[in-house]
């Protein structure tokens, strides 16, 4: 019987342990500056070892720079593996270039609550393309695959002051990429985060409701160019615009949210 109960424990603990992972996410900072952020979905303070995970952009002149790590005292690099080189090596068809992130082996000590966002590093994107998207390469991509991990996303961690163990959980739905228009960027709402823009269409003005403070209000045309900045917004007026669709960025402390706004 003690036998029994004691393998039951060990099940039980090996469920948990596996049950502890963590997603990672993109979040466009402003403009075309982005982070990945790791969200985990328990609570603890762990000693995180080296992490890892591969970006995409359409094939092209698109390059990401300024790399900044977000953990203090690490630094990350970044490998660029463009399409050329790619289908040379038998990986992919062509239309894509590759990024790999890597936070070599260091000691970091963080502690987090579940559904916190922890900022591992911020980078920019010049040449930013018209269409396609910023998006993460998954495990189970072909590109992945054929590179025999080696582009593979992690997170190693000793989470349990035993040994160090790959806790990397997949991508945290709604923030798994970035689809780029005129600005560089699509529409998209974090699921966390629930704003309301009224009405739209418009004649004159709009008002925005929103479960999280926004900081402040960026209005675009369609050409790009800015012409609006409110602080802590309610409402904004309109009325003074030509008529037209207007592309609408609401930041809050840590996401931004986009918006198509049509202007009668």
């Amino acid at each position: 019987m003690k036998i029994f109960y004691s393998i039951l424990l060990l099940v039980f603990i090996t469920i948990n342990s596996y049950a502890q992972s963590y997603t990672y996410g993109i979040i466009n900072i402003d403009n075309f500056n982005f982070k990945i952020v790791a969200i985990p979905d328990f609570d603890a303070s762990t000693d995180a070892s080296d992490m890892g995970f591969t970006l995409t952009l359409p094939a092209g002149v698109a390059q990401i720079n300024n790399e900044s790590s977000l953990l203090s005292g690490r630094t990350w690099s970044v490998l660029t593996f463009d399409a050329a080189f790619l289908t040379s090596q038998g990986l992919g068809d062509g239309s894509r270039d590759v990024f790999q992130f890597n936070n070599p082996p260091g000691q970091s000590l963080i502690t987090h609550t579940a559904g916190e966002q922890i900022d591992l590093v911020s980078f920019s994107v010049t040449n930013m393309p018209t269409t396609g998207e910023l998006t993460f390469l998954d495990n189970t991509d072909p590109v992945a695959a054929g590179a025999g991990g080696v582009l593979d996303s992690f997170y190693n961690s000793n989470i349990d002051n035993t040994t160090t163990q790959d806790y990397f959980g997949g991508y945290q739905p709604g923030i798994t990429s970035v689809m780029f228009d005129t600005l560089g960027i699509n529409d998209y709402e974090i699921s966390e985060i629930s704003i309301t823009v009224y009405p739209n269409p418009t004649k004159d003005s709009i008002s925005i409701q929103s479960k999280k403070p926004i900081r402040i209000a960026n209005l675009f045309d369609v050409t790009g160019k800015q012409v609006m900045v409110v602080k802590d917004p309610s409402t904004l007026s309109l009325g003074n615009l030509p008529s037209g669709v207007y592309i609408l960025k609401l930041q809050t402390e840590f996401n931004t949210v986009v918006k198509r706004i049509i202007k009668k």
